[in-house]
């Protein structure tokens, strides 16, 4: 027991260790060398420039945009202003805005071609975006005041400030368009400072959180230049390849998205801690971790010098020419990074399998385990993983059931540090009484082969669908299987077989539990992601800790039971803890609605367990409200009418199976959105003084938002599959000048992202 003792004590030391090592450098002080990235010297930036929410074409963005061309004007740049327009589409919908991105470069002594560094200037309307994005702006600031301050770089440094982000990634899209595929302008002719065809790679910097170490977790496939340089260069790598092919699957989009589908190199790093005040009016300044905005700049200034020095050519061979290189895998571990070729996989993947299967063979004929017992290991530990999930989901479910409010303003919840560690123990509870009931039979040893060879054949899988991701259950595999083969070979020798069991299970502590609990940063406790992995990781440890010789004498079940009251006791610990109040309040949804054709005014909600406060404006059960402009059932009451017009979409010209609108808002709200339930093929928008931006709307219904609608409004040209009435919606931002609207009391606010306190005219118009 003594050695168990010890070696659960080591493994938690290590644990533990690799989770700190995971966090953010100390912020560096503005006394710093000149040459420096200096967290304190950006966090003026976000200061200055986060004070208030700045969606696409509001008044705080236009003054954010004009602060940046002042401040990169006043590091010696040439600053401009791209003004177009873009336009975004996907099954039937799409959504348009004119963006004003800010441009400038940092000239090359003799460039092979251009380091972008990509961030984005606008917010959503709930929040300021003090982190998502203007600490990545003040990243790029600091980086190019540092750059000056140091050796000049051999390629040009290309700054790009974008706009329309939140908005639908406008701002880049445009500058894709107008700046890879060609380098031209939109009249013609070569801009001085184009891209085109030059070899370039984009370094896209986001947050989305408001803490935490900022994270490699996004990569242009043919990463292994990148790779290179990133571990060669940051003095604070953090994320690893598995992120990225994890995102591959994912339907999330940034910046970068536009540049990967042009087929042009790029890097994306952010840092996700502090998800509960993402997108809301808690992403603010004094909420901003100015550690992880070191992070984010010690990295960003080291990668830009490394790429800046060196032939980029090889890295983006879509311009070049060049054969492209492959992918790699790297990861960091005890603070040391690791980087190889993603060909690798196999291998490391074939002989994890190879080695799991010899410590069957070993287990076998040292009559440490059966065959059948391995059976029986393999399929308790599959029956233990999906356990592990269906707990995490139902701890989950239950305080959604005990709170409901939590559908709303889930996952992310304000005080979420007692309900991670209780989930983090009920994964516990699933190993130790998963190792309880079969420590006898099959028995540890056969019961943490049978685990390790479902991990094995896991990695064999990844390294098909996920290469990048075969190191984190390929190398546990590989440490659990050569300790615990000298576990099965010791006899009754403890102090032979529990140091190699210990070192066996480093990797699998050392890279796992930092990925489990990083997972909280995905989704808080709501899927069962975090106690699936550290059930996935726990299983095999504690089984191989149970095959030790001479076992104790430790019989039932009394760990499983005392820790899931400790998740009890932590549960309704959090509940208590977790209750709405002025420093973390609860998101209310609340939005006014006008029918300008009947002059009949609703307050709406999207809550479905609204406040007392919201349920005051909006009393009535979920239903369908036709001036509402989404499809799902909301809540409502009546409101005053304000009178306000509503917007205009007039019939200029039409056309066999199309039609010209003129869209425009009376009252000057900047959002436009038609709707209709007749089907469109392609849609084009022109703003005035912008080039047209077009796309093909193969899918359902129409569905088309248009943002930073000018007051002489703008030209909507459909081809639609037949005569239609179209829903004209126009919104504008605050609902404080509505009669009757009182402000949220303290332990609320507004809610997340860019859906809530709009005021909302409605009317129908015939077209086509």
């Amino acid at each position: 027991m003594i050695g168990r003792l010890v070696a659960v004590v080591l493994l938690a030391v290590v644990g533990v260790y690799a989770v700190i090592l995971e966090d953010p450098p100390d912020p560096v002080p503005a006394s710093a060398p000149p040459a420096e990235f200096s967290a304190d010297r950006a966090a003026t930036v976000v200061d200055q420039l986060a004070r208030e929410p700045r969606p696409v074409g509001s008044p705080a963005s236009d003054a954010a945009r004009d602060a940046l061309v002042g401040r990169l004007a006043a590091e010696g740049l040439a600053p401009r202003v791209e003004a177009s327009a873009s336009i975004a589409a996907e099954e039937g919908q799409a959504r348009a805005a004119r963006v004003e991105n800010v441009v400038a470069t940092l000239p090359g002594t003799d460039p092979t071609g251009s380091v972008v560094l990509m961030a984005h200037y606008d917010s959503v309307a709930a929040g300021p975006g003090a982190a998502d994005d203007m600490s990545g702006v003040a990243t790029i600031l600091e980086t190019v005041r540092a750059l000056r301050a140091g050796p000049p770089l051999r390629n040009d440094v290309t700054v790009v400030l974008t706009d329309g982000e939140e908005a639908g990634l406008h701002g880049a899209r445009a500058w894709v368009r107008e700046q890879l595929p060609g380098g031209t302008q939109r009249s013609g002719a070569a801009a001085p400072e184009a891209i085109g065809d030059r070899p370039t790679v984009v370094l896209n910097w986001e947050a989305r959180g408001v803490s935490g170490p900022s994270m490699l977790f996004q990569t242009s496939p043919g990463n292994a230049g990148l790779v290179d340089a990133w571990a060669r260069s940051v003095p604070a790598p953090r994320g690893d390849s598995s992120q990225v092919e994890i995102y591959r699957f994912l339907p999330n989009d940034t910046d970068l998205t536009p540049v990967l589908d042009a087929g042009r190199p790029g890097m994306n790093a952010a840092f996700i801690g502090g998800a509960e005040q993402y997108h809301t009016p808690g992403d603010v300044p004094p909420n901003l971790s100015r550690a992880s905005l070191q992070n984010h700049g010690g990295n960003a200034l080291a990668l830009t010098r490394t790429l800046g020095s060196e032939d980029l050519a090889p890295v983006d061979p879509v311009a070049s020419g060049l054969p492209p290189a492959g992918d790699a895998t790297y990861f960091t571990v005890l603070g040391r990074t690791v980087t190889y070729d993603s060909w690798f996989a196999w291998p490391l993947a074939g002989g994890a399998l190879l080695l799991a299967i010899v410590l069957v063979v070993v287990a076998r004929v040292r009559q440490k385990a059966t065959v059948g017992g391995v059976v029986g290991g393999f399929f308790g530990y599959l029956l233990a993983l999906v356990l592990g999930l269906a707990v995490g989901i139902g701890f989950w479910q239950a305080l959604v059931a005990i709170r409901p409010s939590y559908t709303d303003t889930g996952p992310f919840v304000g005080r979420p540090l007692m309900y991670e560690i209780a989930a983090g123990l009920a994964a516990f509870v699933v190993v130790t009484l998963m190792v309880s009931l079969l420590r006898r039979r099959p028995g540890g040893m056969a019961f943490a082969a049978g685990s390790l060879l479902v991990l094995a054949l896991l990695a064999v899988g990844l390294a098909v669908v996920a290469p990048g991701s075969v190191f984190l259950l390929a190398w546990p595999v590989v440490g659990l299987a050569l300790g615990l083969i000298v576990v099965a070979s010791a006899g009754e020798r403890p102090w032979l077989a529990v140091p190699f069991l210990v070192l066996g299970a480093v990797p699998a502590v050392a890279l796992l539990i930092p990925f489990a609990v990083a997972s909280y940063g995905v989704a808080g406790v709501s899927d069962g992601l975090p106690v699936a992995l550290f059930t996935l990781v726990g299983v095999p440890i504690a089984a191989g800790l149970s095959a030790l010789p001479r076992p104790g004498q430790v019989r039932g079940y009394a760990l499983p039971i005392m820790a899931f009251v400790w998740v009890l006791i932590l549960a309704a610990g959090g509940l208590f803890l977790d209750r709405p109040d002025a420093r973390t309040p609860q998101g209310a949804s609340l939005d006014y609605v006008l029918d300008a054709d009947t002059g009949v005014a609703r307050w709406v909600t999207s809550d479905t367990a609204p406040a007392d406060w919201t349920q005051s404006y909006a009393p009535a059960p979920a239903a369908v409200v036709d001036s509402w402009p989404g499809d799902e059932p909301v809540g409502s009451g009546p409101a005053p009418s304000i009178g306000a017009p509503g917007p205009v979409a007039d019939v200029v010209a039409q056309t066999p199976g199309g039609v010209r609108l003129q869209v425009s808002s009376p009252r000057g709200a900047p959002t436009i959105t038609l709707r209709s339930s007749v089907a469109a093929s392609s849609v084009t928008v022109t703003y005035p003084g912008r080039p047209p931006v077009s796309a093909s709307l193969a899918g359902g219904p129409l569905r088309l938002q248009l943002d930073d609608v000018p007051r002489e409004g703008v030209l909507v040209d459909l081809q639609l599959s037949g005569p239609a009435t179209v829903r004209v919606d126009d919104q504008s931002l605050g609902l404080a000048g509505v009669p009757d609207f009182r402000p949220r009391p303290p332990e609320l606010r507004q809610a997340r992202g860019n859906e809530s306190d709009r005021v909302i005219v409605s009317r129908q118009v015939d077209v086509g």
